[in-house]
């Protein structure tokens, strides 16, 4: 068990250096994160994946080497689960633990024994195979499996119109509730709201509704609505961020969607206004 143990040590140490001086070649600046990342990597991932593949394939015979191959290869594609588009350099890296883990045991159990042409080519072929599979299996993935979306749903008071603000990071805050995968933030008739998360970052895919008093809900047309930005501001050494944008129901088109705002649309409460308002910039114990 020791020299199996040695052997699998060696391999991490083996493909860390190997992509250490392949990034040496190509970005010498990259190189001490590359070796750390591919270490912890391999002594996360793959060695967990190489006694998987030694129990699976204990009994198989002369098929062994292509079953380990195969496992190799799905596990180094399924690592995009993680990784998502750094996946690639994932599956290179099982490539290589592979390939020395098996050298290391054709030394070990070889004693000068030539395999068959036929099992060679046999082998060689199916390693060739299922990490190219897995390859361009990860570079055929959509990228919209490695996007992330902003998801908020916003209600707004039925007939308000001007600058709508989310203020994120506020301790004891309400958390929004969700709706599929939405967290939907009831504005208030300041329009502004309290949230306990982080802002979200990703492509923009938010939905807008005026809400009446009985609740009922009306979508608000993306024409009526300008995307705003962020701002933030720090009370007491804690960092409140928020959000805002502005909801018209005046100036509806593409011009008030995509050129600005015009002068005379209410602009809303500032954050520190917000923030004094709600008393968030006395300390709490």
């Amino acid at each position: 068990m020791q020299h199996i143990i040695s052997r699998k040590i060696k391999s991490v140490i083996v493909v860390s250096v190997i992509l250490g001086g392949f990034f040496l070649l190509l970005e010498p600046w990259m190189v001490i994160p590359v070796l750390i990342y591919a270490f912890i990597g391999c002594a996360v991932y793959g060695l967990p994946v190489s006694f998987l593949s030694d129990f699976v394939t204990r009994k198989s015979g002369r098929y062994r080497f292509v079953l380990a191959s195969l496992i190799y290869s799905v596990f180094g594609f399924l690592s995009f689960i993680v990784l998502r588009d750094l996946g690639v350099f994932a599956v290179v890296c099982s490539l290589l633990f592979f390939l020395s883990e098996e050298w290391q045991r054709a030394r070990e159990n070889g004693r000068g024994q030539k395999p068959a042409n036929k099992m060679i080519f046999m082998n060689a072929l199916s390693t060739v195979l299922f990490f190219s599979l897995a390859l361009f299996g990860l570079m055929a993935l959509p990228d919209s499996m490695f996007e992330e979306y902003t998801n908020q749903s916003y209600l707004i008071p039925k007939g308000y119109e001007g600058e709508v603000r989310v203020v994120y990071n506020v301790k004891g805050a309400p958390t929004p509730e969700k709706s599929e995968d939405f967290d939907v933030y009831r504005i208030n008739e300041e329009g502004y709201i309290l949230s306990p998360l982080p802002e979200s970052e990703g492509i923009i895919n938010d939905q807008y509704y005026y809400v009446d008093a009985e609740g009922n809900k009306e979508k608000i047309d993306d024409s009526c609505i300008n995307t705003g930005g962020t701002e933030g501001i720090e009370k007491d050494d804690y960092e409140y961020t928020s959000s805002y944008f502005f909801v018209t129901n005046t100036h509806c088109g593409e011009t008030f969607r995509g050129n600005g705002v015009p002068p005379d649309m209410p602009r809303g409460m500032p954050l520190e206004q917000i923030i004094l308002e709600e008393g968030l910039d006395k300390p709490t114990y």
